[in-house]
């Protein structure tokens, strides 16, 4: 019970002790439009898919003009089962639902540069436009 003997108010807003905490959650949760149709490339003897997913948010500022901001989030799938599907599926402008955990990582670009890249990891897919809309 350490948060509770520093602030006593912890206890009252149910936020948990640092012992009592056993599984700590890195998911990202994403519902948006896909920027690009999804590419597959191999990965020694793995495939891999990526594609992108924009979510946008709208608010006003002080002066009451709507500002638009989009995020780009860049989504990678390993998984060997269902690569080829997404591969062939995903499209661009489809409305998608996809979960998983941010990655982090840094590679060293042909030109000697260091790069760092944000990921999600695709552990749940959900294709989100209907059939009538979806691209053949």
């Amino acid at each position: 019970m350490l948060l509770t003997r520093i602030n006593p108010i912890a206890k009252r807003i149910a936020v948990p002790s640092f012992g009592s905490i056993r599984n700590i959650v890195n998911k990202a949760t994403i519902l948006g439009r896909v920027g690009q149709n999804a590419e597959i490339n191999n990965a020694g003897d793995l495939t891999v898919v990526h594609f992108s997913v924009a979510t946008s948010d709208h608010r006003k500022d002080p002066e009451g003009n709507l500002i638009k901001t989009t995020q780009w989030h860049r989504i990678v799938s390993w998984d060997q089962k269902n690569n080829s599907y997404y591969s062939e599926r995903i499209r661009k402008g489809d409305l998608v639902y996809v979960e998983g955990p941010i990655q982090y990582r840094s590679y060293t670009a042909k030109d000697g540069t260091e790069k760092h890249l944000t990921e999600i990891t695709l552990k749940t897919f959900k294709a989100l436009t209907p059939k009538d809309q979806q691209h053949e």
